[in-house]
């Protein structure tokens, strides 16, 4: 039997599988992870996992039979999460994973969902570049309506802001807010804020110049945009 257990200080993990929505797995999808399965560990480790016979796995195989949850749960502890993920389509990831319900999103569960990348910098980077590719002509407009004119300017209120009125994650370490001064002095100081220049720090090579865009950004935001222009430190 391999069937597998992670264990961490003598206590039982919970599973990766664990939550997923098995009932919206279509039986086409469950005979698409059995035939996976099969190719991965052999038709007789299977069939010793599941505890059927050579004939009632020939049936599931073909879809003669279902693969009930019980049985399709005994298959996915003997592969792993990514590999769910490349047998399945995306979207069938996401009915499973509960994102994804009769067709639509359940908008709650997928905030939460991108509260949590925002948490992961090399997540966040990743969604801000695809926004910034796929959605341009969208910032453009949003840029052009809200930020028209505005150039870009450090000053002790930014400053203020970022160690005292963030949301989020305060800046407060000196090292840190000197850094930042440094970046934005030197890539960012008097530029005006337009699509050329989100494309600009989307695609520069240094992650933290895009971490000090985004606080300037939401400092604008905080300010009131276009209302309410920064003042020079």
């Amino acid at each position: 039997m391999i069937i597998l257990e992670d264990v961490v200080g003598g206590e039982a993990v919970k599973p990766w599988y664990d939550g997923l929505n098995l009932g919206g797995l279509s039986d086409a999808d469950r005979v698409k992870i059995l035939q996976y399965v099969v190719d991965k560990h052999g038709r007789e480790t299977v069939q010793e996992v599941l505890k059927v016979s050579r004939i009632t796995m020939w049936r599931l195989l073909n879809g003669k039979s279902r693969l009930d949850d019980e049985r399709l749960k005994l298959l996915l502890t003997i592969i792993t999460e990514e590999e769910f993920r490349k047998v399945l389509e995306a979207r069938k990831v996401l009915e499973a994973a509960g994102l994804v319900r009769d067709g639509y999103v359940d908008y709650p569960l997928a905030l939460e969902v991108v509260k949590l990348i925002l948490r992961d910098e090399y997540l966040k980077n990743l969604v801000l570049r695809y926004v910034v590719d796929t959605y341009r002509e969208d910032l453009r407009k949003l840029l052009g309506m809200s930020f028209a004119g505005i150039k870009l300017e450090w000053s002790e209120d930014f400053e203020n802001f970022l160690s005292e009125r963030k949301k989020r994650r305060k800046v407060r370490d000196p090292e840190t807010i000197s850094y930042y001064r440094n970046l934005f002095k030197k890539h960012l100081e008097g530029r005006e804020l337009s699509e050329e220049l989100v494309e600009y720090v989307a695609n520069h090579r240094n992650g933290w110049l895009r971490n000090v865009f985004r606080h300037y950004v939401q400092y604008l935001y905080h300010r009131g945009g276009s209302r309410q222009r920064p003042s020079a430190g």
